[in-house]
């Protein structure tokens, strides 16, 4: 009898300890890339419509599908139906208006030509605002997120107020000091600082997906508070933490970077002296895409050192389960017999460093918001969400690691 009151007491405190798995997403960046994240969402939400993350995280163009996942005050199925019905009727008028030829040239020649001081900061290159307008970007996603002149986004406060996501969270960079600063709005979420990187309590706004997702010197930066944000990926050393510091038990993340075989490594892009576009390929992806991966190799790492730390010594380190959904194929090589319907200064520059001389145009894909390359990327990212099905009903039936 002593027995089995000892094993009914130890089973009531082991339940008394667990709590309930949470579960995050992450969107990675990758300018139009980001199609593929919504075909994947939406096979998971035709085969698991009853799925949910409780956190939400979105940095560089990730932050855009986020914006709208978070704001859906419906389901996640509603939300990816949504978002998928968006990204088709998306143009790429609708994200951005490329500065005229002439004026680019006006202020090259007028850079630092016995102008007044105020008159160099209007003309100069040293003060463009980016190649691109993309006042058309948060014209488009303040009529379909239904946002009102103050650009707050109302739908994800009130997800939050009634439990039906715990924290959602916009990544950027703070151009003044180089500091991530990461933006978020939940419930029971406090403010965090690392070196170099920091979580704001914040109410959302159109604003901060603007910031998270503008391109260095294509994309203008956006002041938030009296400071001008930037692109959320530049510096992002670990990604994976804006999750894990909102309470995140399980992490799903999809990431727009395609992981070359040996063979394909090896063979060459290029033939000759590297183009400036070869040359800024490899630098977009090693600032925006390749960090998400070492971050989750990483992760699972320490998640293998902390299953050998016995239970009752590890404090408030746990094991977080993550899944990776990545391109099965090389969606930047995709772009490259898509024809870029540019105009203006972006025209004059994609010609200009060499972009049709690369068999795989990463740089460019980042900017094709045309609908036959959204396409493409939409229904690989649908082919490879079914090709996953039995990884992504583990991880939504998976109990907490302990």
């Amino acid at each position: 009898m002593r027995k089995l009151i000892q094993s009914k007491l130890k089973e009531l405190f082991e339940q008394k300890e667990q709590r309930e798995d949470t579960a995050a997403i992450v969107l990675s960046g990758g300018g139009a890339r980001a199609a593929y994240q919504v075909g994947v969402l939406k096979y998971i939400s035709d085969a698991f419509p009853e799925a949910k993350f409780s956190i939400m995280a979105g940095l560089s163009a990730g932050a855009i599908n986020i914006g709208q996942l978070a704001n859906n005050t419906e389901s996640l199925k509603s939300a990816a139906e949504e978002l998928l019905v968006n990204w088709r009727d998306l143009h790429i008028d609708n994200v951005f208006s490329p500065e005229s030829t002439f004026n680019f040239f006006r202020k090259l020649l007028l850079n630092g030509t016995g102008l007044s001081k105020e008159e160099r900061i209007t003309t100069s290159m040293a003060h463009q605002r980016g190649l691109a307008d993309t006042t058309p970007l948060r014209e488009y996603l303040t009529e379909h997120l239904g946002v009102e002149k103050d650009g707050i986004l109302r739908g994800i406060s009130e997800n939050i107020e009634k439990n039906r996501l715990k924290a959602v969270a916009f990544i950027a960079t703070n151009y003044s000091t180089g500091q991530t600063t990461t933006f978020v709005d939940g419930f029971d979420v406090s403010s965090w600082k690392r070196p170099n990187r920091m979580g704001v309590k914040a109410t959302l706004t159109i604003d901060h997906i603007m910031a998270s997702a503008a391109l260095p010197l294509i994309f203008p930066a956006v002041n938030i508070g009296g400071a001008w944000y930037g692109d959320g990926g530049i510096r992002l050393t670990s990604p994976l933490s804006p999750p894990i510091n909102m309470g995140a038990d399980r992490i799903f993340i999809i990431s727009t970077r395609y992981n070359r075989s040996r063979d394909e490594a090896n063979r060459p892009s290029i033939h000759g002296y590297p183009p400036a576009a070869q040359v800024i390929g490899i630098l977009m992806n090693a600032i925006f895409l390749d960090v998400l991966d070492h971050d989750a190799l990483r992760m699972e790492r320490i998640n293998e050192l902390i299953k050998e730390i016995p239970k009752d010594k590890r404090k408030d380190l746990r094991p977080i389960k993550l899944l990776l959904i990545r391109p099965s194929r090389d969606i930047g090589h995709l772009a490259k017999d898509i024809k870029p319907d540019f105009s203006g200064a972006l025209k004059l520059f994609t010609s200009g460093i060499g972009s049709d001389e690369t068999d795989s145009p990463d740089w460019l894909s980042m900017l094709l918001f045309q609908a036959d390359y959204i396409e493409r990327l939409i229904e690989v990212g649908y082919e490879d969400g079914a090709s996953h099905h039995d990884e992504i009903a583990s991880f939504f039936e998976s109990e907490i690691l302990v």
